[in-house]
């Protein structure tokens, strides 16, 4: 079995399947890998009207998710930096947001 087989094959990436393949193009494209052991975090979904959002860390990487009743999309970054400028950068987000989700990212680093 290969390595990218294994990876698909984790039940955590059952039902995120999108997931799954942004961690393995972010392998190929910046040489990080995940190792052969590695811990996944997330924490519990946030509803914002109709939909829910999760941020979570899979090893170094951090992803955030938004979506309802089975139907989510998925952004992966490779570490938290990058992480964090993606709240910085969405437009229409107040401070009080941003400190919500670096707050978020504070408790996956710490866990």
């Amino acid at each position: 079995m290969t390595r990218q087989e294994r990876i698909l094959q984790l039940p955590f990436f059952e039902n995120k399947r999108e997931l799954a393949e942004q961690v393995l193009k972010m392998e190929r494209e910046e040489h990080i890998y995940l190792p052969d052991q590695f811990e996944i975090k997330q924490v519990p979904p946030y509803s914002f009207g109709e939909k829910q959002s999760i941020i979570g860390r899979i090893h170094e990487f951090y992803f955030v998710s938004v979506g309802n009743e089975g139907e989510w999309k998925y952004q992966l970054f490779k570490d938290e930096m990058k992480c964090r400028e993606f709240f910085i950068t969405l437009s229409g987000i107040t401070d009080q947001q941003i400190a919500f989700w670096f707050n978020n990212i504070e408790l996956l680093k710490s866990s």
